[in-house]
């Protein structure tokens, strides 16, 4: 179990981190929707395609089996509620 408990720390730290590079990627993709940000800047463009790079393939995935409803998209929201699932198993997991 001594080995375990770090290597479920890593997979939490990473979830995390991917969850708050989904939540950037949101508010990134929203604020050049609505014309606050130029998405043509050099960083925004930047930061923009490199998290599209690690968050699309898995948003694609699942919106091939939950539509997009009119205009608005819930694969983020169901992600974040994937993402919450597997830390309070892991969690879990590290209090037993």
């Amino acid at each position: 179990m001594l080995i375990v408990n770090p290597f479920i720390e890593v997979l939490l730290l990473v979830l995390n981190l991917f969850q708050w590079s989904l939540v950037i990627y949101i508010l990134i993709s929203l604020l050049t929707q609505f014309g606050i940000i130029n998405p043509y800047h050099s960083i925004i463009n930047l930061i923009q395609n490199s998290l599209a790079q690690i968050h699309e393939p898995i948003l694609n995935y699942i919106r091939r089996y939950i539509p997009i409803f009119g205009n608005l998209d819930l694969t983020p929201l169901i992600v974040f509620v994937i993402i919450e699932f597997l830390t309070r198993i892991l969690r879990n997991i590290i209090i037993s």
